[in-house]
């Protein structure tokens, strides 16, 4: 449903957009300095079917029509299959053993495709980038209480057999606990983009863009106890940049 759903918001975006005009490479172009900007810098953020996350990106003009670029981002992700029990005073993920999160380094090069006419056209580019991922694992612990007749209260790492049958869970303990318990698990990966920037002149960056990313790990990432976790992940996004360009 989420892939769909990025198509439909794509091409709703180029329908909306009042001032949608295109050109080809070749074409002539009245967009001021445009020969002359050398760098750009970008930030966003953006959803995926797995969480969210941001991400900062950096570009090199090679030509009229590319650039290489670098980009670094940060994300969280969930398990497909996690749900959030609610007991009225606090919450917590039932057999959520780990809090995942990527760090993706990046390189590789972005193309334009249909360049603006205008300056309130749009650019229509793709992006193609590559490099290691690291997943950091962080132990989830959790407030518990014993089902014994002292009614042991305790905050301890999420051991889901153990907590399931001998405690009632009243929720999350906090997110540092177990900070230095972290595993690295290291990968890499590549990500594919369309890019649709629509800012009203060449100097400001403002694009919405839609994408996928494909993850892999030499073991899977632990996030749920007692079900599948993945050792490659295929995920698709729904971002916003917004940056300048610098002569």
């Amino acid at each position: 449903m989420f892939k769909y759903a990025l198509y439909i918001l794509g091409i709703l975006f180029l329908l909306w957009s009042p001032s949608v005009s295109f050109a080809q490479k070749d074409a002539g172009n009245p967009i001021e300095k445009r020969g002359f900007y050398r760098t750009m810098n970008m930030y966003g953020g953006y959803i995926h079917t797995r969480g969210y996350g941001g991400y900062y990106r950096r570009g090199w003009r090679q030509t009229g029509f590319s650039n290489k670029i670098y980009n670094v981002e940060f994300l969280n992700v969930n398990h497909p299959k996690q749900f959030k029990i609610d007991n009225g005073t606090q919450s917590y993920y039932e057999g959520k053993i780990n809090t995942v999160f990527f760090l993706r380094n990046s390189f590789g090069w972005q193309k334009t495709l249909y360049d603006k006419e205008v300056k309130r056209g749009v650019r229509v580019s793709y992006f193609f980038l590559f490099g290691p991922t690291l997943a950091f694992a962080k132990p989830i612990y959790i407030n518990v209480v014993y089902n014994d007749p002292s009614g042991t209260q305790a905050t301890e790492r999420y051991d889901y057999d153990k907590h399931s049958t001998q405690a009632f869970i009243y929720g999350r303990a906090s997110f540092l606990l177990g900070l230095n318990e972290t595993r690295i698990y290291p990968g890499i990966h590549t990500k594919f983009a369309l890019n649709f920037e629509y800012s009203g002149n060449d100097e400001d960056i403002k694009s919405l863009e839609i994408g996928s990313t494909f993850d892999a790990f030499g073991k899977e990432i632990p996030i749920l106890a007692k079900t599948y976790n993945d050792q490659f992940f295929v995920t698709l996004y729904l971002s916003f940049h917004f940056g300048r360009r610098f002569l």
